[in-house]
C-alpha cells in the first residue's frame, strides 16, 4: 500500500511539473505584458460567468456560455460582453490584440505570419489534443466563425479547469 501511495505522489509531482513547464514556456513566448493582459481577460470572463450563471461552477459556466451563444439567436448579447474598460485598454495597449487578430505581426519567431499567441500555443500544442487540433484549425483557417468554433471545441470535451482550454475560449470572444 505504501508503494502505491509513493507511486501516486511521484506521478502527481511529475504531472504538475510538466504542466508548470508548459505554462512557463507558453508565457515566455507570449510575453509578460501580454500574459498579464490575457490573465485579466480570463478574470473578467469568469467574473461575468459568475454573474450570469450564479448557480453553476466556473467549469459548467464556460460550457453553458458556449451553448447559450449558439442555441438562441434572441439571447441578450449584452450578457456575453465581459471585458472591463481597464482590461480592454490593457488588451490593446499590451499588443495582445494585435498578436491575435493581425496576421501580419512581425516577430523574430514568426511562423507563417502568425503572432506570438499562435507561436506560444505552438510550443505546447503537442502536449494536449485539444490545443493541437485548435492550433491546426486556426493556423489553416485563421479566425473561426463562432458556431464552428463552439461546436468544434465542445466536441473535444474541453476541461475548463485547464489553463490553456480557458484561454483559448476567452480569446475567441475577446474582440
Amino acid at each position: 500500500m505504501q508503494k502505491f501511495h509513493l507511486i501516486l505522489i511521484l506521478i502527481l509531482t511529475i504531472s504538475c511539473t510538466q504542466t508548470n513547464n508548459r505554462i512557463t514556456e507558453f508565457e515566455k513566448v507570449l510575453g509578460e505584458r501580454q500574459t498579464n493582459a490575457l490573465n485579466l481577460l480570463v478574470s473578467d470572463f469568469e467574473k461575468n460567468l459568475t454573474k450570469i450563471y450564479p448557480n453553476l461552477t466556473t467549469e459548467k459556466g464556460y460550457q453553458q456560455y458556449l451553448t447559450d451563444l449558439i442555441s438562441d439567436s434572441t439571447t441578450d448579447s449584452e450578457k456575453f460582453k465581459f471585458q472591463s474598460d481597464k482590461t480592454n485598454t490593457e488588451f490593446h495597449k499590451s499588443g495582445l490584440w494585435n498578436e491575435i487578430y493581425t496576421r501580419d505581426s512581425v516577430s523574430e519567431l514568426q511562423i507563417n505570419g502568425t503572432g506570438k499567441y499562435m507561436q506560444a500555443l505552438y510550443t505546447v500544442k503537442d502536449s494536449d489534443s485539444l490545443i493541437k487540433k485548435y492550433w491546426e484549425k486556426r493556423e489553416a483557417a485563421g479566425m473561426i466563425r463562432n458556431e464552428l468554433f463552439i461546436n468544434g471545441i465542445l466536441s473535444l470535451s474541453p476541461d475548463f479547469n485547464d489553463y490553456f482550454h480557458k484561454r483559448i475560449v476567452v480569446l475567441e470572444f475577446s474582440f
